[in-house]
């Protein structure tokens, strides 16, 4: 196929990717901008195109497995750890296909660091998805979207990395106060630089209200009440309702400065035995892969921590 046969193949890859139920908006939208980048630089970036070929090819695979093993009425633990682990080596292999790869115009740097941030995203190393979200950035990747990304993994290597989640006491520990603080500081900077002219459209709704949730993070009660707010005003079908409980917490007399914990995924390894499972067991399962975000979080709930084959290898 040419060039133009291609991107029309990816643009129905991306129509097929988007009929899968395991497939959230942000991954489409986040790949949908990557394209808009290669088709910039028609027909001069062959080597990033077949790159890209290969990590909807990838994401095409997985969500279809994903899709697959979630309705499935033989859901076993033995067969979800070698998906996660086959999961992982193919984003590796891509990882290594972009370490070589050279970028001559800021598009194709763009679109390079781009697949890198996804590939590390996927693979649980958020401080390396920073790095290559901020590298995007400085070389025009200027879509809103791609700041909400960076400052949610931000907000992310915040709580994982400078904090941990205590479960017996229901409470977040930081660890490191400095560095926590300032990273979601910077985070605050992401959402806000992704906020649009207008402040009306869809994606600041999503950006003032994570600049709330930092805002709550950080024990700064009106500014995260403001920021709620406005997200209400903007999309209040979407955000309504969880306002309205965020702001009953924050509005209590008693109330001190929220740490809402992260996802069990982002600080806490559950093991299960590798064992066939009853129905009440195949139900929560089916809710594990709903929530999962990344092939690393799959690995740690399902128990497939092993280090074999690290994209360091």
């Amino acid at each position: 196929m040419d060039w133009t046969e291609r991107l029309s193949q990816i643009r129905q890859d991306l129509e097929r990717l988007q009929r899968f139920p395991t497939v959230h908006e942000i991954l489409l939208r986040y790949l949908q901008v990557i394209y808009e980048h290669l088709e910039n630089r028609s027909p001069y970036a062959e080597s990033l195109l077949l790159v890209f070929e290969a990590l909807l090819s990838y994401e095409l695979w997985h969500h279809k497995a994903m899709t697959k093993l979630a309705g499935s009425q033989e859901l076993q633990m033995r067969y979800l750890v070698p998906l996660g682990v086959e999961m992982r080596l193919a984003l590796q292999r891509l990882l290594r296909q972009l370490e070589r790869l050279s970028a001559y115009s800021p598009d194709e740097i763009v679109v390079r660091e781009l697949m890198k941030a996804h590939c590390y995203y996927q693979l649980g190393e958020v401080e390396a998805t920073v790095h290559a979200l901020e590298e995007a950035i400085r070389n025009g990747a200027t879509h809103p979207l791609i700041y909400f990304v960076l400052g949610y993994n931000r907000h992310r290597l915040a709580l994982t990395e400078y904090a941990r989640w205590e479960p017996v006491g229901q409470r977040l520990v930081v660890t490191d106060q400095e560095a926590f603080e300032r990273t979601l500081r910077q985070a605050l900077e992401d959402f806000h630089n992704g906020l649009s002219y207008s402040g009306q459209e869809p994606m600041d709704a999503r950006l003032h209200f994570w600049m709330g949730m930092i805002h709550e993070l950080l024990g700064e009660r009106e500014e995260a009440i403001n920021a709620y707010q406005r997200a209400r005003e903007i999309d209040p079908e979407t955000y309504g309702e969880e306002v309205q409980q965020r702001l009953r917490h924050l509005r209590r007399p008693e109330h001190t400065p929220r740490q809402e914990p992260p996802s069990p995924a982002e600080l806490q390894e559950e093991r299960t035995p590798t064992k066939p499972i009853t129905e009440t067991e195949l139900e929560s399962f089916r809710k594990v892969l709903s929530e999962v975000e990344t092939i690393s979080d799959l690995l740690r709930r399902m128990g497939g921590t092993g280090q074999e084959g690290s994209a360091g290898n």
